[in-house]
């Protein structure tokens, strides 16, 4: 202890002198170029007054012009009047300030993009009076078209291609009047054609402001290459003046370096990457070499106990959120983590159309096997029945779980009506084999409701839960030892 106590004292020492060192040799560095320091000040001063006030408008006119192609794009893609009327005020206050400027070919461009700008707003204004009419035409139509009513009611005046709406005009050709019909197609013509002139318009807009912005890019670069210049003249005029001076502060610096870097800088880095690796330490602890001097151990051995710390921490972690997850009779999931895998499946079944069974299973007459025979023996059949599960429940996705006393839930994904009453039947025949282990001679049977995914009936969590017990119930009133489906 006591050598490492004379080690750290010699190391204060020997940083004082070399700081000392590095302040005389700077003050003699200013006192020889004070007077060139200040003429290279005044030359700046004055090159920043020349060039940056012209560099300042030609970076803000770039910025102005990254605003225009954003708000063009989104003038082009908006359905909303309301959010179309601010956008047209927003890039009318960015073009027109390009019309104080003196330079003509700002004027001119931003001329040009504002005629752009108009023509492309009332195009959209016109396609959107032919896609009310096209509705119009539609509803006063006595015709059952509602599929075709909702089509063009909820597809957008830009989503309206021939590849897109083939399906529903020939729908309509067979079941409009010819006069209706005509009608919506003249009118369906008139926005796909308008449709590839705005393409055109758009182009030409966006060529517009990228020959703007090169613009405006090229005249930032001429000015930086002017102050470019100036800079490097004065710096020029240093170089002299410092050439010994940076011999000597080299090997200053190369000495003062290379002891910071082995006797602080090293250790100081070996500690931030233990520190670091704590959040990957993975089932190991972070152990670090001893170091040499008595703060930077005393660092060592924080770093571990925490490094310690977070790993105990991180397995209760883990183990709280198991125990939270799993009903601690049956070993399935909870009604918690029911919830959070039916709400996963069911976004995926809205998203992708896949299909999606559930079933919700109750054992029958357990409130006799209880009486007659014991909690202790109920608890048996509540494991049996979930051991049973388990087996059905293989599959990424399927999850078994314990919905609430006897009542369990099977939740199947891309499994079909006709996959679950495949798999109801093996259910139903497994459960009657099944053996009670203290009373081999008592055996159990179970009720199934079965409800599957569809888009307007069974497409929520709650939905899909309440049929499946509406259907439950169906089997309970049909003698039990049976499945029923929600129809």
């Amino acid at each position: 202890m006591d050598i490492l106590k004379r080690s750290q004292m010699k190391m204060s020492i020997t940083l004082v002198i070399a700081v000392v060192c590095i302040l005389i040799v700077f003050t003699i560095a200013l006192i020889l170029t004070s007077s060139l320091l200040r003429d290279i000040s005044t030359n700046s001063r004055m090159t920043a007054d020349r060039y940056l006030p012209e560099l300042v408008r030609s970076q803000q006119g770039a910025l102005k012009v990254e605003k225009i192609h954003t708000y063009l794009d989104a003038a082009y893609r908006v359905q909303d009047a309301a959010e179309e009327r601010r956008l047209r005020l927003l890039l009318q206050v960015l073009v027109h300030s390009f019309m104080l400027d003196d330079d003509d070919y700002l004027v001119t461009e931003a001329n040009n993009i504002m005629f752009d700008i108009r023509e492309l707003l009332y195009i959209r204004h016109t396609q959107r009076q032919l896609h009310n009419e096209i509705i119009n035409i539609l509803e006063s139509s006595n015709t059952d078209i509602n599929y075709a009513k909702g089509f063009f009611s909820a597809i957008s005046v830009m989503s309206i291609q021939e590849q897109f709406i083939e399906s529903p005009m020939a729908l309509l050709e067979a079941q409009l009047p010819n006069i209706d019909f005509s009608e919506v197609l003249y009118r369906i013509r008139f926005i796909i054609d308008l449709n590839e002139q705005l393409d055109r318009l758009v182009d030409d807009a966006n060529q517009r402001i990228a020959g703007l912005s090169n613009y405006l890019t090229t005249d930032v670069a001429l000015r930086t290459h002017q102050i470019s210049n100036e800079v490097g003249n004065d710096a020029e005029k240093v170089r002299d003046y410092f050439s010994m001076l940076i011999g000597i502060l080299v090997i200053f610096s190369v000495m003062i370096l290379y002891a910071f870097q082995r006797l602080i800088l090293r250790p100081v880095q070996e500690l931030v990457e233990g520190l670091r690796s704590i959040e990957k330490q993975g089932d190991k602890t972070v152990r670090l070499r001893p170091m040499y001097f008595r703060e930077l151990d005393v660092i060592r051995h924080a770093i571990e106990e925490y490094s310690g710390l977070m790993h105990r921490l991180q397995l209760a972690n883990t183990e709280l959120e198991r125990l939270s997850q799993i009903d601690g009779l049956t070993g399935l999931a909870n009604r918690r983590s029911l919830d959070k895998a039916l709400d996963l499946e069911v976004r995926r079944s809205q998203r992708y159309q896949h299909p999606l069974a559930l079933m919700m299973i109750d054992i029958d007459h357990f409130k006799n096997i209880n009486d007659q025979f014991g909690h202790q023996v109920g608890d048996e059949g509540l494991k049996l029945l979930a051991n049973i599960l388990m087996q059905f429940s293989q599959r990424p996705g399927e999850l078994a779980a314990r919905y609430g006393g006897e009542e369990f839930v099977l939740v199947l994904p891309e499994a079909s009506l006709s996959d679950a009453i495949e798999i109801a039947e093996r259910l139903l025949e497994e459960c009657r084999k099944a053996v009670f282990p203290s009373n081999p001679n008592l055996h159990f049977t179970i009720s199934i409701g079965i409800s599957c995914y569809r888009n307007t009936i069974s497409n929520t969590n709650e939905l899909l839960i309440n049929h499946a017990d509406q259907a439950l119930y169906q089997a309970k009133m049909a003698g039990r030892d049976c499945f029923r489906i929600y129809d």
